[in-house]
């Protein structure tokens, strides 16, 4: 079994690095929107309509980074970057806090985007090729960590500040603590190519369905995009309206981000032993539960189950999706992730805004929420059928 321990000094370092662009690249300018979501809303007055516009600009802009990934080649190209990506995450954040302008905004959100399609596509991407390919799974399995390390940190940040900050300073706090976190990557100049890696991206062929294969794949990476980014967007919203307990989105939004940390290390164990379209078909089955909870039931104990639902399956897809990608890219990892993920952007460009506006018009984001129960259901259903293809 793999462990630890079985990374040398370089793969150690190089997953280490990776974690830290995942947390302030991604993790922590993504999710925090979340969580300050309501506290906006209730000082400036703005619908759920303006709200979803801002989430699917920083999806656009998340899309737009994940093409430019594909052709980026150089390693050399992919470190500056990667540093780049960092850097803006700080700087979007805290211009969120300084300008209250709509223009402005939209701006910042893109950027933010952009600088997530960076910490995730160009970041994982110098992970996997730094590392043995016989460790490249469990690497995954840490290195996804971060995102739900990012989000766990976003909100308990919010949590524990909410009452001494404004929203307005929330923000700037946030991109300073991206800045000081993102010193160690923004340090680190040893990314390499492992020498394992150049014989094992020369022989790797894609297999002969591979069209069709990745097709439906890329399909239904797309319906967990738009079933996915519905709760991560509005769920603190969501549930914040809870009479009996007004912090219920607050807690909920921390269970997601500690059960999506361990969540790709246990799915690669899970898709170890039962093949990864098995566990891709049972992560897409559990997240369908997770969101619809919330409809069923106003409870405390649904929110908080569908918190744990959803957080424990949303990044084990990803990371499934993502490493399965990776290899069937052969000698271009990087760029069949990049397509996978444009997919995923796009789905997420639709989702929050269309969600928002649904909100509007329904007064709440039930039907929302069922919409995107649906269509993490459908994206079980293209799994299947992709796993009958590969099959034959």
């Amino acid at each position: 079994m793999e462990t630890r321990a079985s990374f040398n000094h370089q793969e150690r370092w190089s997953i280490a690095v990776g974690m830290l662009g995942l947390i302030t690249a991604f993790g922590i300018p993504r999710f925090i929107y979340t969580p300050l979501l309501p506290l906006m809303q209730a000082d400036l007055g703005f619908g759920d309509d303006w709200a979803g516009v801002l989430a699917a600009v920083n999806y656009m802009g998340y899309l737009c980074g994940a093409l430019g990934a594909i052709f980026v080649h150089s390693i050399n190209t992919k470190r500056s970057l990667f540093k780049i990506s960092i850097l803006i995450a700080a700087v979007t954040n805290i211009g969120m806090g300084l300008i209250q302008q709509d223009a402005v905004w939209l701006i910042l959100r893109f950027f933010s985007g952009l600088a997530s399609a960076g910490g995730m596509v160009l970041g994982s991407g110098l992970m996997i090729l730094a590392i043995a390919p016989k460790h490249t799974a469990t690497a995954l399995g840490i290195h996804f960590s971060g995102v739900g390390l990012g989000l766990t940190l976003g909100a308990l940040w919010v949590l524990a500040f909410k009452n001494l900050q404004t929203w307005e300073g929330l923000w700037i706090s946030s991109g300073l603590l991206i800045f000081v976190l993102g010193l160690p990557a923004l340090l680190f100049n040893q990314w390499y190519l492992h020498p394992q890696k150049k014989a094992a991206l020369a022989s790797a062929l894609p297999q002969q369905a591979f069209k069709w294969l990745i097709s439906l794949v890329a399909l239904a990476y797309f319906c967990e995009g738009i079933g996915y980014v519905i709760s991560a967007t509005f769920l603190v919203s969501i549930l914040q309206q809870h009479t009996e307990f007004p912090h219920l989105g607050d807690y909920a939004w921390v269970v997601v981000g500690l059960a999506a940390t361990p969540s790709c290390w246990v799915w690669a164990k899970i898709a170890q032993r039962t093949g990864e379209f098995p566990a891709l078909i049972a992560a897409y089955g559990i997240q369908a539960v997770g969101i619809i909870l919330p409809v069923l039931s106003d409870s405390i104990a649904a929110a908080l189950l569908g918190a744990l639902l959803f957080g424990s399956t949303f990044m084990g897809i990803v990371s499934m999706v993502l490493v399965y990608g990776g290899r069937l890219g052969g000698s271009k990892p990087t760029q069949l992730m990049g397509i996978l993920t444009a997919c995923f952007g796009v789905a997420q460009i639709i989702g929050p805004a269309f969600a928002g506006w649904m909100a509007e018009q329904q007064g709440n984001f039930n039907l929302s929420l069922i919409l995107g129960c649906g269509f993490t259901l459908l994206g079980a259903a293209l799994i299947w059928a992709a796993w009958r293809v590969q099959q034959r």
